[in-house]
């Protein structure tokens, strides 16, 4: 594990920044005495009560599988907490079974992410006035090779965080240097680590959304920036999902599509301010190209009237 990025973790349970690094590849925290094991170079920064629960995932998923081909109720209603993080790993796990065995869902999600993932960093360059020595905090990550190893290259250094920890041992194979996982509710960071903190279609996955705003404003530093890029909540339910493979698009029942305006509203009472709002995609997913290719090219012609059309908003705002 990069020793810069010791310098950056706090512990999840009670926020002391007091870790240390023991020879057996343990993090230990001075001020309440967790532990937090460090495997193939990504330290696990669970809260305790998910963490205690991954020796169960196996068996979970499985019966969860069983209930979705028996049409049962999904949701566990007795444990909400754990049901929440097992339905992340079932969807990470889903979304790979999807892609890897149906060419045109490999084909649409690629097209969609790099398109994405190219406006994305242009856009956080362009307002953070470049990455080089900057320190950047990617919450849900995932697997996003595509924003973080450009970003990396530029010269940034990068943190990726998610709660699954299968989709950071991807990314730490595709050469990834610094990945941690944790919950976005509860951020593993010291306060104002960070010179830009970011998401990508993540924050809707974990309600209540003014929780994981709240950790990222926590965690950015003073004059530092916050850019939350999210499916557009008017566009979403209107997506003609017949035009997806089966698979894409699929919804946990914690998803709740969320507001530029509900972002907006959250981060100014954690002290952010300066806020800009922008397009990072006009066509959904799935649209046939040449629609796409002529949507995309109003929406960028014409923002002020596309804007209401496009399929993913970017919220960007300062700590001040």
């Amino acid at each position: 594990m990069n020793n810069n990025l010791l310098e950056l973790l706090a512990c999840p349970e009670c926020g002391s920044a007091d870790l240390a690094l023991l020879p057996e590849d343990i993090l230990a925290c001075s001020s309440c005495a967790a532990r937090y094991p460090v495997l193939n170079g990504i330290p696990h920064m669970l809260p305790a009560h998910l963490a205690a629960t991954l020796q169960q995932k196996n068996a979970y998923l499985e019966r969860l599988m069983a209930a979705m081909r028996q049409g049962k109720d999904l949701r566990d209603r007795s444990s909400p907490e754990l049901d929440r993080f097992m339905w992340e790993h079932h969807l990470y796990n889903w979304g790979k079974e999807v892609i890897y065995s149906d060419s045109k869902a490999a084909e649409i999600f690629a097209d969609y992410a790099e398109k994405g993932a190219r406006g994305l960093c242009r856009f956080l360059q362009e307002r953070a006035g470049g990455v080089r020595g900057k320190r950047l905090l990617y919450v849900g990550s995932g697997n996003d090779r595509l924003v973080s190893l450009p970003l990396e290259q530029a010269g940034a250094f990068v943190v990726n965080l998610d709660v699954v920890s299968d989709s950071l041992e991807d990314l730490r194979g595709a050469g990834a240097q610094n990945c941690v996982c944790g919950d976005a509710r509860q951020l593993p960071f010291r306060a104002e680590a960070f010179d830009v903190v970011f998401s990508k279609g993540s924050i809707h996955h974990s309600q209540p959304v003014a929780e994981p705003l709240r950790s990222m404003a926590r965690v950015v530093k003073r004059g530092g920036h916050i850019i939350v890029a999210e499916p557009s909540k008017y566009m979403l339910s209107r997506l003609p999902r017949f035009l997806l493979p089966a698979g894409l698009g699929y919804p946990t029942p914690y998803e709740d599509a969320i507001s530029a305006g509900e972002v907006m509203r959250i981060l100014a009472k954690e002290g952010i301010s300066r806020f800009k709002l922008a397009t990072l995609t006009h066509a959904p997913p799935g649209i046939p190209a040449p629609i796409a290719r002529l949507w995309e090219r109003f929406g960028k012609a014409m923002p002020w009237l596309f804007k209401r059309f496009a399929f993913e908003f970017m919220v960007y705002g300062r700590s001040v």
